[in-house]
């Protein structure tokens, strides 16, 4: 009996190349969509490992020829936190029309079931903690965008399992430029760091869990013992942690001082928002491993290793 066959897309990016590690150790064939320009420095020791398709040279629907895909993992993003107003079509071609012919082609040619990643952002965030019953209430642009493509994604589900993550904020080795490895880069550099107030709390996620539950919705899916469906699960630790409580940890396993600066609350950053992950744990008996200790421990051990790229 050959292997399944997972189609990837983002696997060159942070958390995609964790979830292309994890897929190949569990035995999957994967099947990896890229850019011929893609830097691929996160997944460089799995060359060879899989198979790979530049989506910029060749059409999707030959992808979909040339192999059997059973399921589809989307993580390929255009993330922009803050709009400018000049990046709407660009957004719209990499969040929305990218992913929707990956998944025509896909259900054209009998894929069981596609995994697309979204955003908390996409809620209104006024009532904590956030369950997937939330009022929607995009935050910016991108997570229009997120949202798009989850309503052509939704007329599909008569016909395969759909499941959106809905992500709080991901950290951990191979991170992008974001708040806990700048943080991280500043205190082992010695470099002093400006922030707003601190006490804004954010849903810190860890790269590892993360990565286990895209393994658990890759296994039901295969599973073969359930209908077609659509469902939303929120991907998050539970646990609101202040900015001043991440430096405080960060500080601890770096072992020294951060040159901090306070300054005023945030005007534009949504003070409170943490997930309610009772359905990840009831439908995927899935819930964190790490601590928001354990889960900067390593990350800070990555990259006193590796530096920052």
């Amino acid at each position: 009996m050959s292997k399944p066959t997972v189609l990837l897309t983002g696997a060159t990016g942070f958390l995609g190349s964790h979830l292309l590690e994890a897929l190949i150790q569990q035995g999957y064939s994967v099947v990896v969509l890229k850019r011929s320009t893609s830097n691929l420095w996160r997944i460089e020791h799995l060359a060879g490992q899989y198979k790979s398709y530049d989506v910029d040279t060749r059409p999707i629907s030959e992808v979909f020829e040339y192999e059997t895909i059973d399921v589809v993992i989307h993580m390929a993003t255009l993330y922009r936190k803050f709009d400018n107003g000049n990046e709407v079509s660009e957004m719209l071609d990499s969040n929305v029309i990218f992913p929707t012919e990956i998944l025509e082609a896909g259900v054209r040619n009998g894929i069981k079931g596609f995994i697309n990643t979204g955003t908390f952002f996409e809620y209104d965030c006024r009532r904590q903690p956030i369950d997937e019953n939330a009022p929607i209430k995009p935050f910016n642009f991108y997570a229009k965008t997120k949202l798009a493509f989850e309503a052509v994604l939704k007329t599909h589900s008569d016909k395969i399992m759909v499941n959106t993550f809905r992500l709080f904020s991901p950290y951990g080795e191979k991170d992008n430029q974001k708040l806990v490895p700048m943080i991280i880069q500043k205190a082992l550099m010695g470099q002093p760091i400006e922030l707003s107030e601190g006490l804004q709390k954010i849903d810190l996620i860890y790269v590892r869990d993360i990565v286990a539950a895209y393994m658990k919705a890759v296994e039901r899916i295969l599973s073969d013992t359930l209908k077609p469906e659509y469902e939303v699960f929120n991907l998050g630790s539970g646990v609101p942690l202040s900015i001043r409580d991440i430096v405080s940890i960060v500080e601890q396993k770096v072992g020294k001082s951060l040159k901090k600066t306070w300054g005023e609350v945030s005007k534009v950053d949504i003070p409170i928002a943490y997930a309610d992950i009772t359905k990840l744990e009831r439908i995927l008996h899935w819930k964190p491993e790490y601590t928001a200790l354990q889960g900067i421990e390593n990350t800070v051990h990555f990259y006193q290793k590796e530096g920052m790229k």
